[in-house]
């Protein structure tokens, strides 16, 4: 009896430690009206940006990835295929472009629910002035999927992103942005047109936002902050949204 109680503890032990080295990432796929998206793609890119891991959304929108190792990921990206525009499988006012969640900390187990429609924000990074004014600045790149649509029929992929503008110009761009879920208040946009790295002579327009800090940046288990901006593009009433996971710097004063 002793030795199978033995046995018990130590199997429960090793499971223990084994369920240590490994995640879970979880959520709800949804529409910007609450609807669940089914049989959307979500997958967790490494490092060079090769799929790692995935899952797909059931009927009510759910989907759920385990067994994920312990560690940092490039991406976490989500999309119904045979909406994105380039495999033309469904009409175009049912196309939509990507969700994407970046620099992926999984050191425990996430709940990372997605929204995702015609815009997307491209990117997306938040950093803080450390030591400087209490801020944080938030870099990203909206697209249009109406925009990509217009030159998709006729155009091959190098060419369109050679000789097309699909970001979103600044008078008809506006975000929200909110840090595990508090608002938090935007001070200032900063609109970059930045050259597209395909050489194309239209520049990409770009976006630097300046928001207030969380009311709390360190948490009390060192996990990151979830940094998600929602944007909307008032010329074609697009909506988007990203998410970036951003941990502050943390200096040990004893070095």
């Amino acid at each position: 009896m002793k030795v199978i109680l033995l046995f018990i503890v130590t199997y429960a032990i090793a499971l223990s430690g084994f369920a240590k080295d490994f995640v879970t990432i979880s959520g709800k796929v949804t529409d910007y009206d609450g609807h669940p998206i089914d049989s959307c793609a979500v997958v967790v890119s490494n490092p060079d940006f090769s799929d790692a891991y995935y899952a797909h959304s059931d009927a009510d929108g759910h989907y759920r990835i385990d067994s994920i190792p312990r560690g940092r990921y490039a991406a976490i990206s989500a999309m119904r295929l045979k909406e994105y525009p380039r495999a033309m499988q469904v009409p175009e006012k049912d196309m939509r472009l990507e969700f994407w969640a970046w620099n992926v900390i999984a050191d425990h187990d996430m709940k990372l629910d997605i929204r995702y429609e015609k815009m997307e924000l491209y990117g997306t990074t938040a950093f803080m002035e450390y030591g400087g004014r209490p801020e944080l600045f938030i870099y990203t790149r909206p697209m249009s999927v109406t925009k990509v649509l217009q030159y998709s029929n006729f155009m091959d992929k190098t060419a369109q992103e050679r000789e097309t503008k699909v970001t979103i110009e600044p008078q008809y761009i506006s975000f929200e942005v909110y840090a595990d879920n508090e608002p938090l208040k935007i001070r200032s946009v900063q609109h970059l047109s930045l050259p597209n790295a395909n050489g194309n002579t239209l520049n990409d327009d770009c976006y630097l936002l300046q928001t207030d800090l969380p009311s709390a940046i360190y948490k009390p288990d060192g996990q990151s902050i979830e940094i998600r901006v929602i944007g909307h593009n008032s010329q074609f009433d697009e909506h988007g949204e990203s998410v970036y996971y951003w941990q502050p710097p943390v200096y040990d004063w004893n070095k």
